[in-house]
């Protein structure tokens, strides 16, 4: 008898634990890049932001495959923090979203394209969504999420062509000049950030000196912006760090103004989704 009751009494307590832990929510959005969306804000953060790419991962609590890849979703989160928006939809609580976008498996990672498009029939804001299937690791996620940045809002910069893309349309310009020929995704996602306020360019600057010289810059990477309808003598240089945040708030106060919001409602579907869970 009291053997009986001894193990009556633990597998009360693995079953206690086992419940504690199937409970146990899988991110802790205070301390994390992640955003928390829901039923009730996932229209307005996501499908009515037209200046961000956004990854949405969709989860359960209680999904073993969900739990394996929590961390390397949230590291690439950080590791893509200011360039491109991270978020996870609770699909168990949030199931009008989930069901929206065609999610039958955990975890299901979307990506939301940054265009803002309105359904001519029912008047409704929408979003292409683009399925992940690639590895779920942090390196998988970021490649993926970054090859989808926009590079035609950069515009390419060589020497002759500086006055051109100065005077051309009514916005500011914004020219970084740096080591490498590749548009960066952080320059890619400025310039979405950006859109119809300021306009980025990129030139590689050991490839273009005449560019570098008329724009007072000595080495690389420099960023500089000139003012509308100004020239490259009336450029300002950039002098602060080359991080996300920095450069957002220092090239946000040199752009027109704000554009008006995205109006309207619901988001549109996207594609079906699944995983094992």
């Amino acid at each position: 008898p009291t053997t009986s009751a001894t193990m009556q009494k633990y597998m009360r307590l693995l079953l206690a634990l086992a419940a504690a832990v199937a409970a146990e929510p899988l991110y802790d959005f205070s301390s994390s890049a992640l955003v928390e969306l829901t039923d009730d804000n996932f229209e307005t953060l996501v499908v009515g932001d037209a200046t961000s790419l956004w990854v949405v991962e969709f989860y359960a609590d209680w999904c073993g495959h969900c739990k394996q890849f929590a961390p390397g979703f949230a590291k690439a989160a950080g590791n893509l923090k200011g360039i491109v928006k991270f978020g996870a939809v609770n699909a168990e609580k949030a199931s009008k979203t989930a069901s929206l976008y065609g999610v039958n498996g955990y975890p299901t990672v979307k990506v939301l394209m940054p265009e803002v498009t309105r359904n001519p029939y029912t008047g409704k804001l929408g979003k292409v969504a683009k399925d992940y299937g690639g590895p779920r690791t942090a390196r998988g996620v970021v490649d993926y999420a970054t090859s989808l940045l926009p590079s035609e809002l950069v515009a390419a910069v060589t020497d002759g062509g500086l006055e051109s893309f100065l005077s051309e349309g009514a916005l500011p310009k914004a020219l970084l000049l740096g080591s490498k020929p590749a548009v960066s995704p952080l320059l890619k996602s400025l310039a979405l950030a950006l859109k119809g306020r300021l306009q980025l360019g990129y030139a590689h600057g050991e490839a273009a000196p005449e560019t570098a010289t008329a724009l007072g810059v000595d080495g690389f990477p420099r960023l500089a912006v000139v003012p509308a309808g100004k020239g490259a003598a009336e450029s300002i240089s950039y002098t602060g760090e080359m991080k996300a945040e920095q450069l957002l708030a220092w090239l946000t106060s040199h752009a027109g103004p704000p554009l008006p919001p995205t109006d309207g409602g619901g988001g549109g579907g996207g594609g079906g989704g699944g995983g094992g869970g």
